[in-house]
């Protein structure tokens, strides 16, 4: 299960095998994602008793936004896995040596600039602003909510 959840699609794999492998990934996210909004749903009625409305109305946004990321991948995945054209340019585009160099070059350079960001909020965190470090934090947060957004930024400019 867990080999079939993170593979990698192979040179001369078919548009079917193609598209049943990204069916199935996309499936268990949006089942994660959707187990997680019920989760912090069930939590979020204690939050809301115990600590007030702040964190209760924080905790609902997040469930909400869960819940329709869940939704919205699933209606994705739908459109783009019934259109045959779409499936066999995103294999080729998942395939390709070329696009995969540049995306690892991508990759490392979203690393370290999320390490360096990482670092700094860590470091003005405990030395100026103890009260405040988890407003610091929000960069963190940010990169790793926009990584595909950077991503494809770094690709296009390498």
């Amino acid at each position: 299960m867990f080999k079939k959840l993170f593979a990698t699609p192979q040179h001369g794999m078919s548009d079917e095998d193609y598209s049943r492998l990204a069916k199935y990934q996309i499936d268990f996210v949006s089942i994660i994602f959707i187990i997680l909004a019920i989760f912090l749903f069930a939590l979020s009625l204690p939050i809301y008793y115990f600590y007030g409305h702040k964190l209760g109305s924080f905790a609902s946004g997040l469930y909400s936004g869960l819940f329709a990321g869940a939704i919205s991948i699933k209606l994705w995945s739908v459109i783009y896995l019934s259109n045959p054209h779409e499936v066999h340019r995103r294999k080729i585009k998942d395939t390709d040596e070329r696009v995969q160099q540049v995306r690892q070059r991508a990759d490392a350079l979203t690393l370290k600039i999320l390490l360096v960001i990482a670092y700094l909020t860590f470091i003005l965190g405990l030395s100026y602003f103890t009260e405040y470090y988890w407003y610091l934090a929000t960069p963190i947060v940010l990169i790793l909510i926009l990584q595909f957004s950077i991503r494809w930024l770094f690709t296009k400019l390498l």
